[in-house]
């Protein structure tokens, strides 16, 4: 059996991923599309509109043939933990073949070079980053910034092959290639996301071989709906502002929807004001520095809501999605400790899987980690280390639980009632 792998959120699921699904299916020969996925929280630091388990099923509806939940703490860290936990866990089930990701640029050889500069930082790179950062700009600005200065001080522009899927041997193969930009190309969002799944495939050295899929229609952060294929994001602000999204996401997923209240991270605001007056420091919270949590401290009695506090912290050091996610550890109490903890993930929470692929079969021989398909049972048996972060993840989700019942008089189960969504 040949099975792919994607690493997605799916905040709504929409055309664009349904199209992933069938077009990684379809180029890598695969029989089955195995998907890790954040839960009630997502990598933009905020919560997800839908419950993880709507998200699921529609997911399964639409191509998927097993969803796992990738743990809280990395599902809202930053783009390089989110990608090193979300590899780790794929590469633990020992079958996945292929990785398969979206990017605004397709090229493998590309990623693969400029994946491989960021693991090895020859000196020359490191001392373009240092000087950047001694700049004020934020580490991605700066990053960006080195990669392009990198690039061009050395004439290493890059043949863009999108046929290899074999890891580029920095700096062989590099030719004159007057027409790429690095700079944008590190600073679109979807490339980002897919250097550092790369990353963590050579970190790991995984059998897994990566496989990037051009991003179809709207970018990554447009709000056009004006297309089929429109983004997560043009579809996030059409739904809160009341817009007619009929026929921006499959029909299937489209009744899902309609049957869910919406949750917005002001839905919360309550609960970081809380956290904000009674915490004496915040420095030990994952993403907050001396300087960030200073910031905090001189800004929180002009706390209203969530949505305009981020601003009020804002610098060139610190971009709006570092400082979601640091105002969402806040509230969900993740510390940096819980983060070095964990990254090799040692279970497999399923949010469901289809039974006709077999697919769940096939990873249960191949696998050395456990399966979990029913909570209450695994938080019986679960250590010390699994206990952990199975409480942190029960924490997180009781609270998500609570806003959506507070907004909504609607009940949703706990935990220990999820039931698994078997197709």
């Amino acid at each position: 059996m040949k099975i792919v792998g994607i690493i997605a959120e799916f905040n709504p699921f929409h055309n664009g991923h349904k199209y992933l699904i069938s077009k990684a299916k379809e180029v890598c020969n695969a029989d089955a599309a195995v998907i890790v996925c954040s839960g009630n929280y997502v990598q933009r630091g905020m919560p997800a509109i839908i419950n993880k388990t709507s998200r699921c099923e529609m997911a399964m509806l639409n191509g998927a043939d097993l969803v796992i939940e990738l743990p809280v703490v990395y599902s809202t860290a930053s783009a390089e933990l989110f990608a090193t936990a979300s590899i780790a866990l794929l590469d633990s089930l020992n079958c996945i073949d292929y990785l398969c990701f979206g990017c605004e640029t397709d090229s493998i050889d590309l990623l693969n070079t400029v994946a491989e500069i960021l693991i090895n930082e020859p000196k020359e790179y490191k001392d373009l980053l240092t000087l950047n950062l001694k700049t004020g700009i934020s580490f991605p600005k700066a990053r960006a910034k080195a990669l392009d200065e990198y690039f061009k001080k050395y004439n290493l522009d890059y043949s863009l092959n999108i046929n290899s899927n074999n890891y580029a041997k920095y700096p062989s193969d590099i030719t004159s290639n007057s027409n790429l930009d690095i700079n944008t190309f590190i600073n679109q969002p979807n490339n980002i996301l897919g250097i550092e799944y790369i990353k963590a495939l050579m970190r790991f050295n995984s059998k897994i071989n990566p496989v990037p899929l051009k991003r179809l229609g709207a970018g990554y952060h447009s709000l056009d709906t004006g297309t089929k294929l429109a983004s997560a994001t043009g579809i996030r602000t059409a739904m809160a502002n009341k817009d007619n999204i009929s026929g921006l996401l499959p029909d299937n997923c489209l009744n899902i929807i309609k049957n869910h209240t919406t949750i917005e991270y002001n839905d919360f605001s309550t609960v970081l004001g809380s956290k904000l007056l009674s915490m004496d420091t915040l420095d030990h919270i994952e993403g907050i520095n001396q300087d960030l949590s200073n910031r905090i401290a001189n800004n929180k009695y002009n706390f209203t809501d969530i949505e305009t506090f981020i601003p009020m912290l804002q610098s060139k050091n610190y971009t709006y999605s570092a400082i979601s996610r640091a105002l969402l550890h806040i509230i969900l109490d993740i510390k940096t400790d819980d983060i070095k903890e964990f990254v090799n993930n040692n279970y497999a929470m399923i949010l469901g899987f289809t039974k006709k692929s077999g697919v769940l079969s096939e990873i249960s021989k191949s696998t050395k980690i456990p399966l979990v398909s029913k909570f209450a049972t695994f938080y019986k048996e679960a250590d010390s280390n699994q206990r952990k972060m199975l409480d942190i993840n029960l924490k997180a989700d009781n609270l998500y639980r609570m806003i959506y019942m507070n907004k909504t008089s609607e009940i949703l189960p706990t935990e220990f009632q999820r039931q698994i969504i078997i197709k």
